[in-house]
């Protein structure tokens, strides 16, 4: 069944030089206990934060008063202030001093070149072949806002080194993930597989407390996506560390689920169950559909999912032939049609035309959730 939005949020870029590099690129969303929009672009080095503005007298819903905060100052990035991070998954948390945060995590990728139709067919099959190790893109951390949402009061993220971080160290050695993370030195060996072609890729992000449910959209082996869970010790802070919750004391948990061959886009806690926006792995238009994995939460060990009870698919997403990709997903704060299944909210990377409003807005879908059966 395709969903049709209960309502259509306008989100404003005021103030930005170009707010195309805004809107045009979302690839992550959450709301904070202040009902402010948090997003992120995965071409951008930070986040935007949108707080309600005052009802219209249209009924219009529109997030404004935007304020960007560059990340790059703020954490230790390899490859330098300017590299993209490539953002791809958030979530807002209280922590047990009710201390708000704001989690994020890059898409931990390798890219491949892209050809140049301007160019000489002997380079651009050069282009195809080079991948390259985005270190800035393994950030996965947190940051604790400030009041005005201008800077961040703390900060803490997980170290990246020379390969990448404890996350990608811990399953370069898994026995259904390496084949996809060994990446070798330029030069020796075979490169790590690129995002979008079935390669590593992290693209949504949900946390409870200090478990964090981390959603792949690729790889998707033999069509299984996969939901990866860590659990964070901040002990150290700035200095993040992942506690030993799997088998054999690995690092982390696996979580197989079958969603019709389609990859993990992002995820949000409702109650105990995860929501899961899914889509295509390779960089393709395809069908987008929002899934619901029961009593995730509790989950303790390793575990495989089929389509059933316990995975059911709510609804699809509409698809556009030329762009609105379905990539953040966050529960809608306000009160929907049916209160009790609530709704969601979902932006758009490559939004079409008729999304875009100027001046600097762009429009989301809010659509409502499927009362519970």
């Amino acid at each position: 069944m395709i969903a049709t939005p209960l309502l259509q949020p306008l989100l404003r870029f005021t103030g930005a030089a170009d707010p195309d590099r805004f809107r045009d690129d979302l690839s992550a969303c959450c709301f904070d206990g202040r009902g402010r929009l948090w997003c992120a672009s995965d071409e951008l080095t930070g986040l935007s934060c949108l707080p309600p503005q005052p009802a219209a007298a249209s009924g219009a819903v529109t997030f404004g008063s935007h304020r960007f905060m560059n990340l790059a100052p703020l954490f230790d990035l390899p490859d330098g202030p300017h590299e993209e991070l490539d953002l791809e998954g958030m979530d807002a948390t209280d922590d047990a001093h009710g201390r708000e945060r704001i989690w994020f995590v890059g898409s931990h990728t390798s890219t491949r070149g892209k050809p140049r139709a301007d160019e000489p067919e002997r380079k651009q099959l050069k282009a195809l072949r080079d991948v390259k190790r985005r270190l800035n893109r393994f950030l996965l951390g947190y940051l604790e806002p400030a009041q005005d949402a201008a800077g961040a009061q703390q900060t803490a993220q997980l170290p990246i080194g020379k390969r990448g971080n404890a996350l990608s160290e811990a399953l370069r050695d898994d026995e259904h993930l390496a084949p996809f993370l060994r990446c070798q030195d330029a030069g020796r060996g075979w490169p790590q597989l690129a995002s979008k072609e079935n390669g590593f890729d992290i693209e949504g992000l949900a946390a409870r407390g200090a478990r964090l449910f981390l959603g792949l959209r690729g790889p998707v082996l033999r069509g299984w996506a996969l939901l990866l869970e860590v659990e964070i010790d901040d002990a150290r802070a700035p200095k993040l560390r992942l506690n030993r919750i799997g088998r054999g004391k690995r690092r982390y948990r696996k979580h197989f689920i079958h969603l019709d061959g389609m990859g993990v886009r992002d995820l949000v806690w409702h109650g105990d169950d995860l929501l899961i926006l899914a889509g295509p792995t390779m960089d393709i238009t395809g069908r987008q559909t929002l899934w619901r994995l029961r009593d995730a939460a509790g989950l303790a060990d390793d575990s495989l999912t089929a389509r059933g009870p316990a995975l059911t698919a709510l609804f699809d997403v509409p698809v556009e032939a030329t762009g609105d990709k379905a990539e953040g997903l966050a529960l809608w704060p306000q009160p929907a049609r049916d209160a009790a299944a609530g709704a969601v909210l979902v932006v758009y990377d490559a939004p079409v035309a008729a999304r875009k409003v100027e001046p600097c807005g762009v429009k989301a879908d809010v659509f409502a959730l499927p009362a519970a059966g």
